[in-house]
């Protein structure tokens, strides 16, 4: 008897766990869109506009605090870090806010810059994938192609090249991958599709210029990347 009331009770258990992971991640997710206004704002030099979006980031990372920061959800409830985590993001939230509130640009990035890889990493580190960290990995890849923007490559260095295409072939199978694994809010989303279409282009436009030895197609192609990465993360990450 007492083993059929457990086993009727374990579905229960599963659903609460899940509920309340669910419920955390809404929670940040509601923090990191200003989050992610803000970062873009700094980027741009508005710094008015930056303060409102860390205020108001900041305010709903507090409700984070209060729910979340003593009672982890069962997925981070074997993270020794879990409370400094989120308290680290509250004080770099706060700290930003501070830096732009007093025109400081450089400062509040620096603060505010870190507070993406932190969420990330917490993610990882409890082997966790949300929609944003499918983003994240899109930036990362184009952090990584964005060095042949500064230092476009040698079309006759067998090493050069090895490294770019095997780069530009990476960000076309993330693209891919964030595509299929967006939520069903967004797949259907018209500006959404724009941009994975429009990246998906960049991508086709970089095999191009690879082929051709097309140093300013190149060139001019990954800045227009830069730019889908830069508005995919604002709207969606």
């Amino acid at each position: 008897m007492i083993l059929l009331v457990l086993a009727l009770l374990m579905p229960l258990a599963d659903a609460s766990a899940a509920s309340r992971l669910s419920a955390f991640n809404q929670a940040v997710a509601e923090a990191y869109g200003p989050y992610r206004g803000a970062v873009s704002y700094l980027r741009t030099e508005n710094l008015d506009l930056a303060a409102l979006e860390l205020e108001t980031a900041g305010e709903r990372w507090k409700i984070v605090m209060s729910r979340f920061a003593d009672t982890p959800p069962d997925a981070f409830a074997e993270d020794a870090d879990w409370r400094a985590t989120l308290g680290d993001v509250e004080g770099r939230l706060k700290a930003a806010l501070e830096a732009a509130d007093q025109g400081d640009r450089t400062a509040a990035l620096a603060a505010a810059g870190p507070v993406r890889a932190i969420l990330g990493d917490l993610r990882r580190r409890n082997q966790l994938v949300v929609f944003s960290d499918r983003v994240n990995e899109i930036t990362a890849s184009m952090d990584r192609l964005w060095v042949f923007r500064k230092s476009p490559p040698d079309f006759g260095a067998a090493e050069d090249l090895r490294r770019l295409r095997e780069e530009t072939a990476v960000l076309g199978y993330l693209l891919e991958r964030c595509g299929e694994e967006a939520p069903a809010e967004l797949s259907g989303r018209e500006d959404f599709r724009r941009l994975i279409d429009g990246t998906r282009e960049g991508v086709e436009r970089m095999w191009r210029a690879i082929e051709g030895k097309d140093e300013q197609l190149l060139i001019n192609t990954l800045r227009e990347l830069r730019s889908f990465d830069r508005m995919l993360f604002l709207r969606f990450g």
